[in-house]
This record gives structure tokens, C-alpha cells and sequence, in this order.
């Protein structure tokens, strides 16, 4: 029993690796567009409304998908709904290679967020039922730095492939990688799996819900625990998160004429400081303040004052300006552990956990298509300088709305 149990947690760990992996591969290729996009607008391939029109439209589609399936994600393994999300990054890496208009480029974008609507939703599964129980806290801990890993290799990769090559050279160098980790995926899969699949003390741990009693509607979970409130907060905090890190390398060579490539590699600064903000989550929650929405509002208002200082973009000096999206972008990325890994992981006991994931992941992309599409037209019709107010404005009703939460989620917590 002793000698099963060390197998168990040893398939455990291996899979957390690569599921780690992979998370931050996907992260790393779905934001592919993004970082070349400053390259893109710069040659004049395309404008900047229509480079945020593609990057958009995978927001649409992921987050879409995620609405109209979200009960689907608790139904389906795992395994092969991760399968679907390393399928679409290939097809889109290989198709970008080789695209040559803006309606291909709209199409492939499309159709990689339609297939990989339930990676998410999938990782957090895997984190919660398949893993032997004494790794399941670490795992909802660590996974949040392969989100910050993929976008810092991304933004870092594309730097130095901008600085020796074309932007079509991205796509191509990330196919390759792909292409490995989807091996790796497949093999380990096939291995840990099965036997973590009939663990005991999953299975135990589920029946023990199961006999739970009566069974609350999910409409009615969802509103009581506040979760309906927390969609506002959730939306706003991937707008000015995403947002940020998809223009701040056009933002930053429009206004101090800089090189596609520096402004690349400022970014890639902003990124490994975002790393900063889990640690700030696991040293203030739950040891000072122990409810989630209240933290989730607090992430917003410190925000607050750096993001009015960057109205003086262009006037002080560019090193200032990376500093303070740097502390923007960390506080809504300490925002993203609070709501999409840690108040979901709440739901575990209540086999939810994937579905309230995909749901909160949803609202988050449409934050990311808004972001996306808007910034770019603000910026283009009306200046940087009511971009960044609107970002002002937005953490000012994220922070009230998360506040607003607090008082349902401590209720519900107690339950």
C-alpha cells in the first residue's frame, strides 16, 4: 500500500510538471500576436484597429465557448480537452507563417480561441481531482507562474527573433516548440493518467460530495456566494492586464521612438516583475486579510495612483513609464491568482470547480477582446493619453464591485 501510495504521489508530480509546461507553452504561443504586432504595424501590414480586430477575435471565441460550454468542461476529460488546445496552436502557428491578408489571420485567430476555450478550465481539473490530495494546495499556487512564464518567454522570444529576423519568423520558431511539447504532453498523459484516474482518495473525496445531500442550483450558488458580482471586477482586471501587455510595445515606440525590438524587451521587464504579484497574494491572503474579494479590491485601488502618474507617458522619462505599468500589471496579475485560481479552487467540494473557472475565464476574455479592439481605437482616434484615463476609470468600478462581493463571499465561505 505504502510502495502504490509513492507511486501515486511520484505520477502526481510528473504530471503537474508537464501540465505546468504545457500551461505555459499555450500562454506563451496564444499571446504569439500580440507581441508581434508591434513589428506588424510597423511595416505597415496592418493598422492598428485591424491588428486588434484579430487579436480580439480569439478572445471572442475562447470566452464565447466557454459561456455556451461551461458545463461541458466537468463532463469531458481533461486530457483531451488540452489535446484540442495543443491542436489549435499548432494550426495557428504553422497558418500564420504563411498568411498573407487580414481575413486569413482573422480566421486562424478565430478558430485558435474556439479550440482552446477549455484549457483553463481543463488545468484547473487536473489540479483538483487527479492529483493526490497533499499537492493539490502547491499546485493551485505554482500553476500561476506558468501564465507569467509563457507571456515573459513570448515577449522575451519575439524580442530577440525581431531583432535578427521578421515577425513571420516568431510563428515559425513556436511551431517547432509546439510540436515538442505536444510529445511530451501525449507520453505523459498516457503514463500518469490512468492510474491517477483511480486514485483512492479522489474517489473517496468525491462520493463524500455526492452524499453531501440536496444540491443547490448552480444560478443560485453563483449568486449567493457573489461570484455574479465578481464578474464585473474580473472583466475590468483582464482589460487593464492583457490590455496593457498587448500595447505597451506600440505604446512605448509611439511616444519615445523607440525600436520594435527595445520596446519588446522593456516588456519582457514589465513580465518578470509580474511574477512578484503571487507573492504578494500568498504573503497578504489569507495571513492579513482572509477574504479573497476584499484582496481582489485592493489589487485595484494601489493601482489606482500609478495608473493616473502614466497621463505624464511621453513627458517623463521611459524608464518611469515601464516602472509604473510594471506595478499596474502586478497588482491585476496578483488580482488573477485571487479569480481565476484561488476562488475557483473554493468550488472543488462542490465538483465546480471547472465549470466556475470557465465562467469567470469567460467574462475575463471578453475583458481581453475590449481591451484588445478598444485600446487600439482610442489610441488611433483619440491619443494615449484617453486610453490610459480610461483605465483609470475602470479600476475605480472594479475596486466598488469587488468590494460589494466581500459580504456575500464571507457568507458563503462560512458555509
Amino acid at each position: 500500500m505504502k510502495n502504490a501510495h509513492t507511486k501515486e504521489q511520484k505520477m502526481s508530480r510528473t504530471l503537474f510538471f508537464v501540465c505546468w509546461i504545457v500551461y505555459a507553452v499555450i500562454c506563451m504561443t496564444k499571446n504569439a500576436f500580440g507581441a508581434s504586432m508591434v513589428s506588424i504595424i510597423g511595416e505597415g501590414f496592418l493598422t492598428k484597429s485591424l491588428a486588434g480586430t484579430i487579436n480580439a477575435s480569439y478572445y471572442v471565441f475562447y470566452g464565447g465557448a466557454q459561456l455556451i460550454f461551461v458545463k461541458l468542461v466537468d463532463r469531458v476529460s481533461p486530457v483531451k480537452l488540452i489535446n484540442m488546445s495543443l491542436f489549435g496552436a499548432l494550426i495557428s502557428m504553422i497558418g500564420f507563417a504563411v498568411a498573407d491578408n487580414f481575413y486569413v489571420m482573422l480566421v486562424l485567430w478565430s478558430l485558435t480561441g474556439l479550440l482552446q476555450f477549455a484549457v483553463w478550465p481543463a488545468v484547473i481539473r487536473i489540479m483538483s481531482e487527479y492529483l493526490v490530495p497533499e499537492h493539490r494546495g502547491k499546485a493551485m499556487i505554482y500553476i500561476a507562474f506558468a501564465y507569467c512564464t509563457g507571456m515573459l518567454a513570448n515577449y522575451g522570444a519575439a524580442a530577440l527573433i525581431l531583432k535578427f529576423s521578421g515577425w513571420r519568423m516568431i510563428f515559425n520558431v513556436f511551431f517547432i516548440l509546439l510540436v515538442a511539447t505536444t510529445l511530451l504532453w501525449i507520453i505523459t498523459a498516457k503514463k500518469t493518467v490512468p492510474m491517477l484516474e483511480n486514485n483512492t482518495d479522489t474517489r473517496k473525496s468525491m462520493q463524500k460530495v455526492e452524499d453531501n445531500g440536496k444540491k443547490e442550483s448552480t444560478w443560485k450558488i453563483l449568486v449567493s456566494s457573489g461570484i455574479v458580482l465578481m464578474l464585473v471586477p474580473s472583466l475590468i482586471r483582464t482589460m487593464m492586464d492583457m490590455g496593457l501587455k498587448s500595447w505597451v510595445p506600440t505604446m512605448i515606440t509611439e511616444n519615445y521612438g523607440t525600436s520594435p525590438s527595445f520596446a519588446s524587451a522593456l516588456t519582457t521587464i514589465l513580465l518578470l516583475v509580474n511574477l512578484s504579484g503571487i507573492y504578494i497574494v500568498n504573503f497578504v491572503y489569507p495571513r492579513f486579510i482572509k477574504n479573497e474579494a476584499v484582496c481582489f479590491g485592493l489589487c485595484f485601488v494601489i493601482s489606482l495612483p500609478f495608473t493616473l502618474l502614466l497621463l505624464k507617458t511621453g513627458v517623463i522619462p521611459v524608464g518611469v513609464a515601464v516602472l509604473l505599468l510594471t506595478l499596474v500589471t502586478t497588482f491585476m496579475y496578483s488580482g488573477h491568482q485571487l479569480i481565476n485560481v484561488i476562488i475557483p479552487s473554493k468550488f472543488a467540494a462542490m465538483n465546480m470547480s471547472g465549470g466556475v473557472a470557465s465562467l469567470l475565464n469567460a467574462v475575463a476574455s471578453f475583458g481581453a477582446v475590449i481591451a484588445t479592439f478598444g485600446y487600439g481605437y482610442l489610441a488611433e482616434n483619440f491619443g494615449w493619453t484617453a486610453t490610459i484615463m480610461s483605465w483609470s476609470i475602470m479600476a475605480t468600478v472594479a475596486a466598488v464591485f469587488a468590494f460589494m462581493s466581500s459580504g456575500l463571499w464571507k457568507k458563503f465561505l462560512k458555509k
